[in-house]
């Protein structure tokens, strides 16, 4: 077993090798030799290689894309209303809907969304993808392997970052959140877990780490996106590690 990943420089999946005790692939050199491969956000591999691949590189680039992962994941699970019409999101608008603009379809920390409230007066940029903003309660990252969710996180707000430097519209680290896995509660689990697997099947993943948002109002869940790569420390590295070692 060998562990592949997006970029050489990727601490994840230096974390990740060292807890399973296993070597990563060089993106150079000969037809990689293992039985089994861990694509670790891989979108191609640059190497020959033959044998079992833990999360193929095409469904990879496909959830990688904003764009392409809806498309991929509408009709399987509950997602936020979505276009690429500009006209169509101005219309959302101007019935009272907050959009969200995503200027790139591959970014991530926040990266190129752009979120334009009815009330504001603000324009919406030109975009590759509109979203109609869906207010939460809750957010939260379940990690799935195959049809299984063996790990869960809720986005808690910072209490080191001060109130006005926090941004409750997109909960990440740089606005005031951090990763929570002790004592996370769902108002509907199963529906919750289902969202999840469901996704990662629709993408044609063997794992991945969802990121779903609860709407206590209308009672649903909502896909956001899927991580094939994400950020490992803690329990959360543990957690992987005892996934892909109990292969072994």
């Amino acid at each position: 077993m060998l562990i592949y990943p997006y970029s050489s420089a990727s601490q994840s999946s230096k974390d990740l090798a060292n807890a399973i005790g296993i070597k990563r692939a060089k993106h150079e050199g000969k037809a990689i030799k293992t039985d089994l491969l861990i694509n670790w956000g891989a979108s191609s591999i640059a190497r020959e290689y033959n044998g079992e691949i833990l999360n193929k590189p095409q469904a990879v680039a496909k959830a990688v894309n904003k764009l392409s992962s809806f498309k991929a994941l509408d009709g399987h699970c509950t997602l936020p209303g979505f276009t690429e019409s500009l006209e169509e999101a101005n219309k959302w608008l101007a019935e009272g809907a907050t959009v969200v603009a995503r200027t790139k379809l591959t970014a991530h920390s926040g990266e190129g969304i752009v979120i334009v409230d009815p009330d504001s007066g603000d324009k919406l940029p030109e975009a590759k993808l509109y979203t109609r903003f869906v207010p939460k309660s809750e957010e939260y990252r379940l990690h799935v392997f195959k049809d299984k969710v063996f790990f869960v996180q809720r986005k808690a707000r910072n209490k080191d970052i001060p109130d006005d430097k926090v941004n409750w519209k997109v909960r990440n680290h740089g606005n005031g959140f951090v990763f929570a896995n002790k004592d996370v509660v769902f108002d509907n689990k199963k529906a919750a877990y289902a969202e999840a697997i469901q996704a990662v099947a629709a993408l044609g993943l063997d794992f991945g780490a969802v990121d779903l948002i609860y709407n206590k109002r209308h009672g649903k869940y909502y896909v956001l996106e899927v991580n094939t790569a994400c950020g490992l420390s803690g329990s959360t590295l543990d957690a992987y590690a005892k996934v892909f070692k109990d292969l072994v």
